[in-house]
């Protein structure tokens, strides 16, 4: 039997948020006495949240610039430093990639719900975005054992339907009219 392991215990919010400090995340440090009233306040879960969300963010953006800048002077990426930092086995990395896929579907499906304007292709992306969740779920699955065992057949059919809907969408814009970048341009300017 394959069982999920149990979480991990939650990083110290000293040390999230010394690590923000070091990635200059902050303008003022936080003290010792602002980070016991702010676990005060929103809870030691909700606060370590909190910061390791700002800590993948503000990582995020430094990796961000330093693969740009690397890229730039030829030299190739090293992405497999991140998966062995986080201390994943293959199996592990299809869950990294996973989680990943799930926060790039939800940030997008906020983002095209925001918009004022849609021509298709953001709502295209999420579509797409939630496809590729839901193909790495069933990926990650490795027993029968495991309760998401149930839903493969299911994901499957959903990644189906949303890979199918976000194609729709894009052949709708291109029915619209051959000339996308005008017309997306044309929309943004509204």
């Amino acid at each position: 039997m394959n069982a999920i392991p149990p979480p991990p215990p939650l990083i110290p919010v000293k040390m999230l948020s010394d690590a923000l400090t070091a990635l200059g995340a902050y303008a003022e440090p936080p003290t010792d006495q602002d980070l016991a009233e702010a676990q005060a306040n929103e809870g030691a879960a909700a606060l370590t949240m909190r910061l390791a969300n700002a800590l993948y963010g503000s990582a995020l953006a430094h990796v961000m610039s330093t693969e740009f800048t690397v890229s730039a002077a030829g030299v190739p990426s090293n992405r497999a430093a991140a998966w062995q930092a986080a201390g994943a086995t293959a199996e592990g990395t299809m869950i990294l990639l996973h989680y990943s896929a799930m926060r790039l579907a939800s940030d997008l499906r906020v983002i095209s719900e925001r918009l004022p304007v849609d021509l298709g292709v953001m709502g295209a992306a999420a579509g797409a975005a939630e496809a590729l969740k839901l193909l790495l779920e069933v990926c990650t699955v490795r027993s029968l054992d495991d309760p998401r065992a149930e839903n493969l057949t299911m994901n499957l059919s959903r990644a189906q339907d949303q890979l199918a809907t976000a194609a729709e969408r894009i052949a709708t814009l291109f029915a619209a009219g051959r000339d996308v970048a005008a017309m997306i341009t044309d929309a943004a300017g509204q």
